[in-house]
C-alpha cells in the first residue's frame, strides 16, 4: 500500500526536474509548462470525495485496484510517442498515436484520476485495517512515505530527462513508463497480503443512496470553480490581468465558489464541507494553514529547480541533486518531528506539541522563503543550498502535526467527510499553488525582457539558456528568469506569515 501511495504522490513531482526537457522537446510554451503537472493535481483533487462513496458501494479493494490500473494507462499514455523504441506494447501504441504536448497534458489527467484514487484508498484502508492504538504510528509511516516522494520526485525527474536523440538511456518518457513495472509488482503484494483482510461494501449502501445523498453540486461548484481560476490565472501571460477573457475566468471562477459555498451551508444532502467544521476555530484554521503550506511547498518544488536548471546552468539531474536541501530538508524534519509529536501525545496527554511545532515551522519556512529572495545568478554556492533547507526544514514540520491536530477535533462522526475536506484543500492548495506560481513567473518575465528579449519569452527554452546569443542577451535573460523566480518566493514568504498569524487558533 505504501508503495503505491509513493508511485502516486511522485507522479505529481517527478515531472519538475523533466519539464523544461519536456517542453523543448514537444516545443510547448511556458503556458503549457505548468499544465503537464496541473492536469495531473488537478484531476487527483477532484475525485477525492467520490473514492470514498465508491468504496462504501464496491468494496474498498476493487477501487484501489481499479486506481491502479486507471493509474498504468495514463502513465503509458504520457510516455508513447512516435518516437519510443519499438518493442512491445509501446512501439505498437507509437504507430498510432503521435504526441503532442495537448496529449500529454491529457494522459496526466488520466493518471490524475487514477493517482487519486490510490491515495484515498490506501489512507482509508490503512485506518481500517490498522488497530486504533498503532493507528497514530501508521499515518506517520505514511505521512513519512508522502514527504519521501518529495525527495524521490525531483532526482528520479532529472535522471530521466534525456531526449529521444540524446546520449542518454533514460529519455524522460522513462518517469512515466517506470510505474508500469512497479505498480505490477504492489499489484501483487497487495492481492497476496490483503487476501484474507475484509474489506468489502458497506451494509445498508446503495447506488440510490449516492444519488440522493452525495452533494454533487457542491463538488461541481468547487472543482468548476477552481479549474476556472486556474485557467483564468494561465491567460494572464497572453493577455494581461485587464483582458475580458482573464476577467470572465477569474471572476466566474470565484462566483463558483461563492455559490458552492452558500449550498454548502443550506444543502440538506451530505456537504463536502460540512457547516459543523466551520463552528470549530481550529478546524477553520487548519484548513487555511493546510491550504498555504501546501500552495508554498508544491511552488518551491518546482521552481527551486528551474532555478537551478535555468539561471545556475545545470543538468536536470544535477538540478535535482542541488534541490536536496529543500526536499531532503522537509522530509528529515518530519521524522523526529512525528516521533515527539507521538511522544508528547503519550507523555503529556496533549495536542501542544503539534500545535507549536505547526507554529514554529510555519515562521521557519516563511523565514526560509524570505531569504531565498536574494538568490539570483550570483549568489554563492553555500547559501543557494543553505536558504532552501531552511524554507525546507519549515515546511517540513507541518507534514504530519496538521492531520493529527484536525483529527483530533472532528467528531467520530464527522471523520470521514472532515477527512476528505482535508485532502481536498491540501490537493487543492497544491494545484492552485503550481498554476499561480507559472503565472507569477511568466507575467514577471514578460515584464523585465519586453524591451530585451526579440520575441515572445513564452517560448524560451529553459535547457538552452546559457546558449543564447549574443553573451549580453543571455546575461539579460538569466537576470530576468532569476528575478522572475524571485518574485515567487516573495509570494510564499508573506503567505506563510499570514498562516503563521492564523495557527495561533490551534493553540
Amino acid at each position: 500500500a505504501a508503495l503505491t501511495l509513493f508511485l502516486a504522490t511522485t507522479d505529481s513531482t517527478i515531472v519538475s526536474t523533466s519539464l523544461p526537457t519536456i517542453v523543448s522537446e514537444l516545443e510547448a510554451s511556458q503556458v503549457q509548462y505548468t499544465w503537464v503537472a496541473i492536469a495531473y493535481m488537478l484531476t487527483q483533487t477532484a475525485g477525492q470525495p467520490l473514492y470514498g462513496k465508491f468504496s462504501d458501494l464496491i468494496g474498498r479493494k476493487p477501487v484501489l485496484y481499479a486506481s491502479m490500473f486507471v493509474f498504468c494507462v495514463g502513465s503509458l499514455l504520457s510516455g508513447v510517442s512516435k518516437e519510443s523504441p519499438p518493442y512491445l506494447i509501446l512501439g505498437y501504441l507509437s504507430l498510432i498515436i503521435s504526441q503532442t504536448i495537448t496529449w500529454l497534458i491529457l494522459s496526466r489527467a488520466l493518471s490524475g484520476i487514477g493517482g487519486g484514487g490510490i491515495v484515498g484508498s490506501v489512507w482509508t484502508i490503512t485506518s481500517e485495517i490498522v488497530p486504533v492504538h498503532r493507528r497514530a504510528h501508521w499515518s506517520q509511516a505514511l505521512s513519512l512515505t508522502w514527504a519521501s516522494s518529495a525527495v524521490a520526485g525531483p532526482l528520479l525527474g532529472g535522471l530521466f530527462s534525456g531526449t529521444d536523440g540524446s546520449a542518454s538511456a533514460f529519455g524522460w518518457r522513462w518517469s512515466f513508463y517506470m510505474n508500469l513495472p512497479i505498480c505490477l509488482v504492489a499489484f501483487v503484494v497487495l492481492l497476496i497480503s490483503l487476501r484474507t483482510v475484509n474489506l468489502d461494501r458497506r451494509a445498508n449502501t446503495s447506488w440510490r443512496d449516492l444519488a440522493e445523498k452525495f452533494d454533487f453540486f457542491g463538488l461541481f461548484a468547487f472543482m468548476s470553480g477552481t479549474s476556472l481560476l486556474i485557467v483564468g490565472f494561465s491567460f494572464v501571460t497572453q493577455d494581461g490581468w485587464t483582458a475580458p477573457s482573464t476577467l470572465s475566468l477569474i471572476i466566474g471562477g470565484l462566483v463558483l465558489l461563492a455559490l458552492g459555498a452558500v449550498y454548502e451551508v443550506r444543502t440538506s444532502r451530505e456537504a463536502l464541507f460540512p457547516p459543523q467544521l466551520f463552528k470549530d476555530i481550529s478546524c477553520v484554521a487548519i484548513l487555511i494553514v493546510v491550504f498555504l503550506h501546501s500552495f508554498c511547498f508544491t511552488a518551491g518544488t518546482f521552481y527551486i529547480t528551474i532555478y537551478f536548471q535555468a539561471v545556475n546552468g545545470m543538468e536536470p539531474f544535477s538540478a535535482g541533486i542541488s534541490s536536496l536541501p529543500y526536499s531532503l530538508g522537509s522530509t528529515l524534519v518530519s521524522i523526529p518531528a512525528a516521533w515527539f509529536m507521538g511522544f508528547w501525545q503519550i507523555k503529556a496527554g496533549n495536542m501542544n506539541a503539534q500545535k507549536w511545532i505547526s507554529f514554529g515551522g510555519l515562521i521557519i519556512g516563511g523565514v526560509g522563503f524570505g531569504l531565498m529572495i536574494t538568490l539570483d545568478e550570483r549568489s554563492n554556492s553555500s547559501i543557494k543550498l543553505l536558504f532552501p533547507l531552511v524554507a525546507g526544514m519549515g515546511l517540513g514540520l507541518l507534514l504530519h502535526a496538521p492531520y493529527q491536530v484536525f483529527t483530533r477535533a472532528l467528531q467520530s462522526k464527522d471523520m470521514a467527510v472532515g477527512t476528505s475536506a482535508f485532502f481536498l484543500l491540501r490537493f487543492t492548495g497544491a494545484t492552485i499553488g503550481l498554476a499561480l506560481a507559472g503565472t507569477i513567473f511568466n507575467v514577471r518575465l514578460d515584464s523585465v525582457l519586453l524591451s530585451e528579449y526579440p520575441g515572445n519569452t513564452s517560448t524560451i527554452d529553459l535547457t538552452a539558456v546559457q546558449s543564447i546569443t549574443p553573451p549580453e542577451l543571455q546575461d539579460e535573460v538569466v537576470h530576468a528568469i532569476a528575478r522572475s523566480i524571485q518574485t515567487i518566493w516573495t509570494t510564499c514568504s508573506p503567505l506563510l506569515g499570514l498562516a503563521a498569524l492564523v495557527s495561533p487558533s490551534l493553540i
